[in-house]
């Protein structure tokens, strides 16, 4: 091997691995409409802001304040934190979050590592509603919308059952759960109108396609729709290759009659 082949690969290196540090910091919101079947007037046009997978990253509170909509809730969808992070950066995370909107919580696998009584500690001082294998019911003007959210599912915490059963009835319900393969115990028939998940990061690092976990979208299943979120931060290293950190945007719309 010469020299200047040498060199013309460690630049080559040196200027991807940059270039994936980038990517992986990059603040990137993505909206997208969820059209419900029977969605109570009251909840038409509001917004849901959803971030999952924070990790080590510190949210950007500039990046939150340029936002056209300010959300009317925001749900964390699990690993918000992962073990050796600072407690001080997850305490600002959830505050930089809370003076938002209110706030909603979901179990990750790494949020476990990082201790669940000390994060569980933070979270019911910051006042933010743990959905921990049950359903909240938000409630405006009379009408009813169900946030479902399960534990994680990697460690063996989630109840599925337990979940749903505190549901409203006739309410529509959104489920929200870390680990996007909950989606094979989903049916048609639990009237699970949209579930929101993480944890995969859309695979991280992507080589020519080639992805060793569940790439991010919105993808239509038998039970209903399932949109996985690429993530914000990253686990190990702080880098990123195809795969591009995300938040999600999501407005409440009814779904609209076609003529026939």
């Amino acid at each position: 091997m010469t020299v200047d082949l040498l060199a013309a690969m460690m630049t080559f290196f040196v200027l991807l691995i940059a270039y994936m540090f980038r990517e992986a910091h990059l603040n990137r919101l993505i909206s997208i409409n969820l059209e419900f079947d029977e969605l109570p007037e009251p909840f038409i046009g509001e917004k849901l802001f959803f971030i999952s997978d924070i990790h080590r990253r510190t949210i950007s509170k500039k990046w939150i304040d340029s936002f056209m909509y300010s959300p009317d809730y925001i749900l964390i969808g699990g690993d918000l934190a992962e073990k050796g992070v600072p407690l001080a950066r997850v305490r600002k995370n959830i505050k930089i979050l809370s003076e938002i909107a209110p706030v909603f919580f979901i179990w990750g696998n790494h949020d476990w590592d990082f201790g669940y009584d000390r994060l569980k500690k933070l979270l019911d001082e910051s006042d933010v509603v743990i959905l921990d294998n049950t359903t909240y019911s938000v409630r405006k003007n009379g009408a009813t919308l169900n946030f479902s959210g399960v534990n994680d599912l990697l460690h063996h915490h989630a109840n599925l059952n337990k979940t749903l059963a505190a549901r409203k009835n006739g309410a529509p319900t959104l489920l929200f759960s870390h680990n996007p393969n909950i989606k094979k115990v989903l049916t048609k028939r639990m009237g699970i109108a949209y579930c929101i998940s993480g944890h995969t990061h859309s695979g991280q690092i992507n080589l020519f396609g080639f992805t060793l976990k569940e790439k991010a979208g919105v993808k239509e299943l038998p039970f209903g729709t399932l949109i996985i979120s690429s993530g914000y931060g990253t686990t190990k290293l702080p880098l990123r290759l195809g795969a591009k950190p995300d938040a999600l945007m999501l407005t409440f719309m009814r779904k609209q009659i076609e003529n026939v």
